[in-house]
């Protein structure tokens, strides 16, 4: 995943298709939260945008996971 720092206060990820977003919107999977998450989305018929990282890492997008009701307004 290609980072960097925009300013003291945010930090920005890469999205899969090459769009940079705050950090604050994304929210990083381990391997088991994403068969969970994406078992949800699919029985719920219901969008999960999983987006790749250089390092191997997964996330999505917070506001996906607040529509599946698996985050409260964007907090665990």
């Amino acid at each position: 995943m290609e980072t960097k720092q925009d300013n003291k206060n945010c930090h920005l990820i890469r999205n899969d298709n090459g769009e940079w977003i705050s950090d604050e919107n994304a929210f990083f999977l381990s391997k088991v939260q994403l068969k969970l998450f994406q078992a949800k989305a699919k029985r719920l018929g219901m969008p999960l945008s999983i987006q790749h990282g250089p390092d191997n890492s997964l996330w999505c997008y917070k506001h996906e996971l607040v529509n599946l009701k698996i985050l409260k307004n964007g907090k665990n």
